[in-house]
């Protein structure tokens, strides 16, 4: 399975513009921006996705439906996955990722969450792993992912991607 953690985009800070709950933050033009780059540089790279899991939070919902607005080719399967909401437990999170079964599947969700799913998916939770906003990790992993059954196969920033024609 082709593992791809993607790190929601920019979004406004909460006590902004009537947000009054880091739930509700919502993107930013500059995420919207980071989306809309995103998925060219995804498309330019051939990756595809059978399966979206998305977050609940708003500004992983709205970096979804983003990406999806500037998809090129049909569009993947999509769900909503509390695991993925910022804070939760490692342990939830990975029983969702080793209850897959699709080949390429991306998890959208937030930092420290994703960081340390990768590293545990490597064989450490000691690694050290930043994804920066609207950023995203490819993990090659077993059939049965768990900890040590992954590998890193690259990581991007937007601007890495941003710079790459």
């Amino acid at each position: 399975m082709r593992l791809y953690l993607i790190r929601h985009a920019d979004a406004l800070p909460a006590g902004q513009n009537g947000i009054e709950t880091d739930e509700a933050r919502p993107l930013s033009t500059k995420g919207k921006q980071q989306c809309q780059a995103l998925a060219g540089a995804l498309h330019r790279a051939g990756v595809r996705f059978d399966l979206v899991l998305t977050s609940p939070l708003v500004r992983a919902q709205q970096t979804t439906e983003e990406l999806f607005r500037h998809w090129q080719g049909p569009q993947p399967e999509r769900q909503d996955c509390a695991p993925l909401a910022s804070g939760e437990r490692l342990k939830g999170l990975a029983e969702v990722v080793r209850a897959l079964k699709q080949e390429a599947v991306a998890l959208v969700g937030h930092e420290p969450d994703l960081s340390n799913l990768a590293v545990w998916l490597m064989g450490s939770r000691k690694a050290r792993l930043d994804m920066a906003k609207a950023g995203v990790a490819a993990l090659d992993c077993t059939d049965e992912p768990g900890k040590g059954d992954a590998t890193l196969v690259w990581l991007v920033t937007p601007d890495w991607y941003a710079a790459v024609p």
